[in-house]
């Protein structure tokens, strides 16, 4: 019944229900309709902060070998990214435009360089850690992204909105937050 549950879980997405949306300790999710109400396990909010990283590289990898890969590209921060990271990029956006210099985003925080190979993709999902005891919610998963060379990522995640957000990729928001703070 245990594993029934988890399947469920996990094919419902992220359907909640209650004080959910910052990642609230006593967040409860939804399944099978109203009335239906089942807290998750650590391992599985776990399970599914993977399976969200899963889901935003199999979108990446589409949108690097799509015809149209700049407007594709744009919109992996809108759907998988979290408001403070939308934000971070958009101010660096903007700064940019204020001063000659080369501009910050040289390299692409998505593939992890400028280029990207045809196979383009990413393997060995792994949650490093999970972090449940905190509002919001954060976790961090570990994957291998094949772009030419094995790349090793670490993507920061933060419960926003009833769904795991890509709040950091291999500290490129911090080094953002650093850029903005520097003349």
């Amino acid at each position: 019944m245990m594993a029934m549950t988890a399947i469920t879980f996990v094919a419902c997405g992220n359907k909640t229900t209650g004080n959910n949306d910052n990642g609230d300790a006593d967040s409860v999710f939804m399944l099978d309709g109203p009335g239906s109400v089942y807290e998750p396990t650590k391992e599985e909010v776990g399970q599914y902060a993977v399976e969200t990283v899963q889901e935003v590289y199999e979108a990446v990898s589409k949108a690097y070998t799509s015809e149209d890969w700049k407007t594709a590209t744009s919109k992996l921060d809108e759907e998988f990214c979290s408001k403070d990271w939308n934000a971070t990029v958009k101010a660096v956006i903007a700064k940019d435009k204020t001063n000659n210099d080369i501009p910050y985003f040289e390299a692409d925080y998505w593939i992890m360089g400028q280029d990207w190979s045809e196979d383009i993709h990413a393997t060995d999902f792994k949650l490093k850690n999970i972090n449940l005891d905190e509002k919001p919610w954060h976790a961090t998963v570990t994957l291998n992204l094949h772009n030419f060379n094995i790349i090793p990522v670490e993507v920061g995640l933060v419960y926003e909105d009833s769904a795991w957000k890509v709040d950091e990729l291999n500290d490129w928001k911090e080094g953002m937050k650093d850029y903005l703070t520097s003349e």
